[in-house]
């Protein structure tokens, strides 16, 4: 199957370039609107060079193909990047449109889960704009680390926002921790280096607007006192062009990964493949809940194609597989110690949140 994007002034004039150029037996598979030149772009699949294959051979049909165009169309996906990824898509061997778009996803993004399971090679420092959910997704990882049974420490240097520590605090206090604070780097290092060695270590950071100079020169000193992974958490539903611009903005401070927080609240996920597209960030897990208590989900290629190409309109992202258990297949644990009471948790049961960050 060959795939080609047509741009032109018109549809009509589209239509005429995609028969002039791929034939009459061309199906389109996907429109979009260039707002850039006020044009159209269309997207058109042939299969003569499948003709010799039966058709009940062929993997993926035009029926599949244009399903996926039309749900990367509607989570408002980049025309350049939705090319990209049906292209790709039409060379997947599978006969599934979730598979070939998965198998499409994972040859265009990188994905890498965040360790649920104790000690970790480096801390783990959340980092991200404002108002991002950067404490909550603290509070989550912390929940899940509890479940695992396993010894963990939080810090934070988010003094400088309003209750930023105190926030952190109440999420630790009901999850039977403490939280160290480290309001300058010397703070950190002395933190990090008095921590539990069999401890993942995870670190809050105050949100920082990723295009003021000093504000990115103070999250860079943090960034550089220690060893440490980055984490870039980027709310969802952002327009995809900011989300980019946003995650290329935050290089100085080398994040390697991507925690995308807020799905419980959006339906479009085009910002968030245009920002992991741009920055080369790997998709780690996602947040499609506002409980603490199995609050964050890993994320895969097939996981993420389900969530762009749900298999009826009632599939949400709150359905994304999850493994909150210590054992691949095991039964889901409870925190051993500082379990939160009844009266704290929500109707399913799991910790709600005090506040949104």
């Amino acid at each position: 199957m060959r795939l080609k994007t047509i741009h032109a002034r018109t549809m009509q004039e589209a239509m005429e370039l995609v028969r002039e150029q791929m034939g009459a037996e061309a199906v389109i598979v996907a429109t979009h609107e260039d707002e850039g030149t006020r044009g159209v772009r269309v997207t058109a699949a042939t299969d003569a060079d499948d003709r010799h294959i039966p058709e009940k051979e062929r993997a993926l049909t035009f029926e599949m193909l244009q399903l996926i165009g039309n749900a990367l169309d509607d989570h408002g996906t980049p025309p350049e990047l939705a090319d990209r990824i049906l292209n790709s898509a039409a060379a997947q061997a599978a006969d599934d449109p979730h598979m070939a778009l998965a198998g499409a996803l994972d040859a265009i993004f990188h994905f890498l889960p965040l360790p649920d399971q104790g000690k970790q090679p480096r801390p783990i420092m959340l980092i991200g704009p404002p108002g991002g959910g950067k404490t909550s997704a603290v509070a989550k990882m912390a929940a899940r680390t509890i479940i695992s049974g396993n010894p963990i420490c939080l810090i934070s240097t988010d003094t400088v926002r309003a209750q930023g520590v105190e926030q952190l605090q109440s999420y630790a206090t009901r999850l039977g921790l403490e939280v160290i604070v480290a309001p300058d780097p010397l703070a950190l290092i002395e933190a990090v280096d008095g921590a539990d060695p069999e401890a993942l270590v995870l670190i809050d950071t105050m949100g920082v607007n990723p295009y003021n100079f000093d504000d990115m020169g103070r999250l860079v000193e943090f960034t550089g006192a220690v060893s440490v992974e980055t984490i870039l958490v980027l709310t969802a539903g952002r327009d995809p062009i900011e989300a980019s611009e946003i995650a290329a903005a935050y290089v100085d401070a080398a994040p390697s990964r991507m925690l995308v927080s807020g799905l419980d609240m959006v339906r479009r996920l085009g910002g968030v493949l245009a920002a992991a597209d741009a920055s080369g960030l790997a998709f780690s897990d996602v947040s499609p809940s506002p409980n603490i208590v199995n609050g964050l989900r890993p994320v895969n290629a097939v996981s993420l194609a389900r969530l762009l190409l749900p298999s009826s309109p009632s599939e949400t992202v709150q359905e994304v597989p999850a493994q909150t258990s210590a054992q691949p297949g095991g039964e889901p644990q409870q925190p051993t110690s500082g379990e939160p009471q009844q009266e704290e948790r929500s109707a399913d049961g799991n910790l709600a949140p005090t506040e949104s960050n």
